[in-house]
């Protein structure tokens, strides 16, 4: 996450969307607004270059492997 230049608090948002949290979830688990959850969202998407919460966490899941064109030719 580093590498993207997230804030700490971006980092955290990223940690619950890892973890398949809700905007709700992570608004009362961060102590912050729904609202807020989601412009720290639109952030990260933008910094790490992805369109929703599953790119963000294929992205930055350490154990995510892309398939090969082999295994999606299958």
């Amino acid at each position: 996450m580093a590498a993207y230049g997230l804030t700490p608090r971006e980092r955290h948002i990223c940690a619950e969307v890892i973890a398949g949290r809700s905007t709700a979830e992570m608004a009362d688990r961060l102590f912050i607004s729904a609202h807020t959850v989601q412009d720290h969202l639109k952030s990260v998407f933008a910094k790490v270059g992805v369109h929703s919460r599953g790119e963000l966490a294929a992205r930055l899941r350490p154990d995510a492997v892309e398939p090969d064109k082999e295994t999606i030719a299958r």
